[in-house]
């Protein structure tokens, strides 16, 4: 899907996933998809909206959330580690370091990504 989006102004990590969430759940309905399987690193975020109960200090967060989920039929959080995610940090990382404001989306997958990615495919089939 051609979808981006560059948020300022974030104050933490925490902040930065819960909009970057919320965002994917609107872009997610807009395309029409409406059951979503959310993948994240963030294993407080997984628990908080899997498990409300056991995570009472993100209550707030959670409704928050909730708002921008309510158009999806169905959705699930599951974790994701970092290094099963590889690619997708080091995109990040490039646009964080680098003040690199193209989307990759638009361009596809950036060159010197090609073997990182190519890695993991092979990863995959075996």
């Amino acid at each position: 899907m051609h979808s981006r989006r560059a948020f300022s102004g974030v104050e933490s990590k925490g902040e930065a996933c819960l909009k970057t969430v919320s965002w994917a759940a609107e872009a997610m309905s807009s395309h029409h998809f409406d059951e979503v399987v959310f993948a994240t690193e963030d294993s407080a975020l997984v628990g908080a909206m899997n498990r409300p109960k056991a995570w009472p200090s993100f209550a707030f967060q959670r409704a928050e959330l909730m708002v921008s989920l309510e158009s999806l039929r169905s959705w699930k959080f599951v974790f994701e580690s970092h290094s099963t995610n590889r690619g997708v940090s080091l995109i990040a990382q490039s646009a964080a370091n680098y003040s690199n404001l193209h989307s990759y989306v638009a361009a596809g997958a950036p060159s010197w990504l090609e073997e990182h990615f190519e890695y993991e495919r092979n990863l995959l089939s075996t």
